[in-house]
């Protein structure tokens, strides 16, 4: 339910600033862009016999071109990390979606962001135990992947470094070792950019 805390805390933090934001940026964006955010996650995953859900730590990066001030072509790793307790030992593993994107800035410093591509359920290098006694421990699936994310710059600095925080879904269907699997998951994360 802290997931919920930390939603209800953006939404009020966001209409906080959406009144108070002024309609002209002190950052032109141009040329490349760079980020990477970090926070919490929420991942319902629905197996061919049961479903599960799990809350862990999401994390994403972006790198790409701003085709406009307000326009921007990127290619998008977006991660939540969940508890996987099927074939083999309990360990991490990572619902994942790597995907070409768009991201549109709209007045007051609001963006959103779109994308299809592919979707991933695969191992976390940190948790990653006697691979050659066990191939499930390196095992990649791909299939599926879309993501979504609507996003608002908290800070602005003149030399093109921006702090932001943003709402994230992601949705992926791949087969793994269980058989075909669908998941969703949402999250809240501040990220740094960098234009």
């Amino acid at each position: 339910m802290k997931l919920k805390s930390y939603i209800i805390s953006f939404c009020i933090l966001f209409s906080f600033q959406f009144i108070q934001a002024q309609e002209n940026s002190n950052v032109q964006r141009r040329g490349f862009v760079f980020g990477a955010s970090a926070g919490i996650a929420n991942s319902i995953i629905n197996y061919p016999n049961q479903s599960d859900q799990f809350s862990d730590l999401a994390l994403d990066f972006k790198i790409g071109y701003m085709i406009k001030s307000n326009l921007a072509l990127l290619l998008t790793s977006n991660v939540s990390i969940y508890d996987y307790s099927g074939f083999g030992r309990d360990r991490k593993r990572e619902f994942g979606v790597l995907a070409p994107t768009v991201q549109y800035w709209l007045p007051h410093k609001l963006w959103i962001q779109g994308g299809i591509g592919i979707g991933g359920d695969n191992p976390v290098f940190w948790d990653i135990k006697n691979p050659d006694e066990d191939e499930l421990e390196t095992k990649y699936y791909s299939g599926l992947g879309l993501i979504t994310a609507l996003g608002y710059e908290i800070y602005q600095s003149e030399n093109h470094f921006i702090v932001d925080l943003k709402l994230k879904a992601m949705y992926r269907k791949v087969t793994i070792q269980e058989g075909q699997t669908s998941g969703f998951s949402y999250g809240l994360l501040i990220g740094i950019s960098m234009y």
